[in-house]
């Protein structure tokens, strides 16, 4: 397990061939919010901040009105563009192509996953028995009122009851429920809040583990989490078991979370310190004594350790780390020998293969990673001491490896730019298809891909993919979004199924990602490159993406749009702020974009690790040089800029945008679009209907079409 996104008119799909109507130009809403001047200096640097009151809980109302206005302003504009009810269809139809299923679990003789069905607005669960017949568990949309989207689910390990964690608005935080999978009803335990990011973790059919966090109205809930116990019919908890300020647990910091997972053959437990960042603190107590509300924790390894993951196998406790070789290497000791990280003894030594996660079966542990952006996995057998590579079934990207039960090896999917998820089971090396394929959308046949490089400035050699239209030619530049994230060590020149693209291609612009140092494209050293103070060397990255897609012919600057979602906006709105020139917009999607502040924002502390400490002087700094809301302060000039808002955002407080764009139009406002998009029942993007996904990324679309001049999005 791992611890922790052609011109128009020349295309058929594009026009109807007949002349589109002139697009009235889009303009800056009339709304200025009130100045409060802050002034100081911190480590050196000297601090205006005139928007410091958003920040403030009780203004809350007069941040959330501000959005609610401007976006009110922009969201007419965009829907009158008369190209944008063609490409809301095309949107929608690369959404709706088909059947899709995700995160497959086993339980008994029983498979579990998500079903999404053409046109429904959430995910539903559901339950396909060993003969093969479907069964809905739970359906949000069935429910009056409707019920919450799923964050995430698990099965006890007979098989007979499911614990669902649900939220509504797309705001992540919610109850975990449980289901009886024979008669569907749903059992009165209600354990919350708990953020969507964690599952219950089952250590027999009636007891389960659960992270649970403050009570709502808390200054950040996500502090001070701790894991409880509970046992299925009471009603309330058993013990504390882990976090901070537990009797007998390893010390916690606030911002850090506990978590407890439970591999099924093995009588350890694991438990972790985590947080938004690479690494996590490893600890195992017997499993045993979790049930019995008294575990007794045992250090494996902390942070400087740089554990990436870890699983269980009977008494062999197995890690990968990237501590000493960047691309990481995977490491077993014997627990019941009392065996440290110091007696661990290599088991996967480091290759070109950049380990990605570990994962324990009952006949060995499946090692997933990838080399040059394609997935590999690799399988030791119990009892031998050379792993061997299996053969997949699609040249592309393998996700979500699950243990599926005795004698069943492990499931995993695979997808690729064009492929939507498709499911399979490997035992050993032999891998049998699943028949759960999800729909790929039909409709972009000639589109296609190709992997190109750029020379930053330091001249190291970028990684990008570029997704084309069909139908286009060399030399005819097309309008064109580039995308950075550059974050936590995630891969974003990597194969997923792109198919929130799709009505973008369809429309005729392409799409281009870029592998900026920060993400995890080629291990550990290209992470830390990339990151916290390094964080400039992934602006220039991005620049020098940027550059060669001009370079070759595939763009111009005027034509594109860089775009950075959530810890893009760490890198995306910097780089487009230190070259207006290069880039005709920006996109800044639920972003980062003032992160000196994090100390002040709800989740901000859980960022500190990789992004850098606001309270210490080397943190400061570093996340001075990341700030796009300071840099506006003295920047020469901006691009047109639209910033997506998700009121409901638990990750990244709506005032981060809010102060960027007032900011932005008090500086730029005469001169350069500054425009606010917002949902109020959107969040962070995660667990957002499926109408409301469309009609956001038609208006993200609309607006990279109409500042790439394309025909019946512009009035020039």
């Amino acid at each position: 397990m791992k611890f922790w996104f052609t011109a128009v008119a020349a295309l058929a799909s594009a026009s109807s061939g007949l002349a589109q109507p002139a697009a009235a130009p889009l303009s800056n809403a009339d709304v200025r919010p009130a100045t409060a001047p802050v002034h100081e200096t911190l480590f050196g640097h000297a601090i205006d901040d005139p928007y410091r009151w958003m920040e403030e809980p009780g203004r809350l109302a007069d941040v959330q009105s501000f959005i609610r206005a401007a976006s009110a302003h922009t969201v007419p504009q965009l829907a009158a563009l008369p190209g944008r009810a063609a490409l809301r269809d095309r949107v929608a139809a690369g959404l709706n192509a088909g059947v899709r299923y995700g995160d497959l679990r086993q339980g008994g003789a029983a498979l579990f996953y998500r079903r999404t069905d053409p046109g429904a607005q959430l995910a539903k669960l559901v339950v396909r028995a060993a003969d093969g017949m479907e069964r809905v568990l739970y359906d949000p949309e069935a429910t009056t009122p409707r019920g919450g989207a799923i964050g995430t689910y698990s099965v006890s390990p007979d098989g007979r009851t499911v614990a669902v964690q649900t939220s509504g608005g797309g705001g992540e935080v919610g109850p975990i429920r449980f289901i009886d999978v024979a008669t569907g009803t749903v059992r009165p335990d209600r354990l919350e809040p708990v953020w969507g990011e964690f599952e219950a973790a089952w250590i027999d059919n009636e007891h389960v583990t659960y992270a649970r966090m403050m009570a709502v109205g808390s200054a950040d809930q996500m502090q001070n989490m701790r894991v409880f116990l509970h046992r299925l019919g009471d009603r309330d908890d058993g013990a504390a078991l882990l976090g901070r300020g537990v009797e007998g647990s390893p010390g916690f910091d606030p911002q850090e979370f506990p978590d407890i997972v439970m591999p099924q053959a093995s009588q350890w437990a694991l438990g972790f310190g985590t947080g938004a960042r690479a690494d996590a603190r490893v600890f195992v107590a017997r499993r045993a004594d979790v049930a019995r509300g008294r575990p007794v924790w045992r250090v494996i390894g902390g942070y400087e350790d740089r554990l990436n993951g870890a699983d269980l196998s009977g008494d062999t406790l197995y890690v990968f780390t990237t501590k000493d070789t960047p691309n990481g290497e995977v490491r077993a000791l014997d627990l019941a020998r009392n065996h440290g990280l110091a007696q661990a003894r290599v088991v996967m030594p480091a290759s070109d293969l950049v380990i990605g996660s570990i994962d324990a079966a009952d006949d060995g542990l499946y090692i997933l990673g990838q080399t040059d952006g394609i997935s590999r996995l690799f399988f030791l057998r119990r009892g031998t001491a050379r792993a061997v590579e299996v053969r997949l079934p699609l040249r592309g990207n393998a996700v979500l490896v699950e243990p599926a039960g005795p004698g069943r090896g492990v499931t995993f999917a695979m997808q690729d730019w064009f492929t939507a998820p498709r499911w399979f089971r490997a035992r050993g090396t032999t891998v049998t298809q699943l028949g759960l394929d999800s729909a790929s959308y039909a409709g972009l046949r000639g589109a296609r891909q190709i992997r190109e490089s750029a020379t930053s400035a330091d001249g190291t050699r970028v990684p990008m993919d570029i997704l084309l239209p069909p139908g286009a030619r060399p030399g005819q530049p097309l309008p064109l979004l580039l995308e950075g994230y550059g974050s936590y060590g995630v891969n974003t020149a990597e194969p997923y199924y792109a198919q929130n693209m799709f009505g973008l291609l369809a429309s005729g612009g392409a799409v281009a990602l870029c592998g900026t140092r920060g993400g995890g494209e080629r291990g550990r050293a290209w992470h830390e490159a990339g990151r916290s103070a390094n964080k400039p060397n992934a602006h220039a990255d991005l620049i020098a993406c940027g550059e060669r897609l001009v370079q070759l012919g595939l763009t111009t600057s005027s034509r594109m749009t860089v775009m950075g979602t959530s810890a893009g906006g760490l890198l995306a709105p910097p780089a487009a702020l230190r070259r207006p020139d290069l880039f005709g917009a920006l996109i800044s999607n639920v972003g980062i974009v003032n992160p000196t502040r994090l100390a002040s924002a709800e989740n901000g502390a859980n960022q500190y690790g990789e992004m850098g400490d606001p309270t210490t002087e080397a943190g400061f700094n570093a996340l001075w040089a990341q700030d796009s809301y300071q840099m506006l302060a003295t920047a020469r000039d901006m691009p047109d800029t639209l910033l997506i808002v998700g009121l409901n955002d638990h990750r990244v407080a709506p005032w981060f945008s809010a102060k960027f764009a007032a900011r932005a139009l008090n500086r730029f406002g005469s001169s350069r679009l500054v425009l606010i998009r917002t949902d109020p029942e959107a969040g962070h993007g995660v667990g957002t209907a499926r109408d409301r996904q469309v009609e956001q990324l038609a208006d993200m679309f609309a607006f990279v079409l109409s500042q790439a001049g394309a025909e019946g999005f512009t009035g020039h």
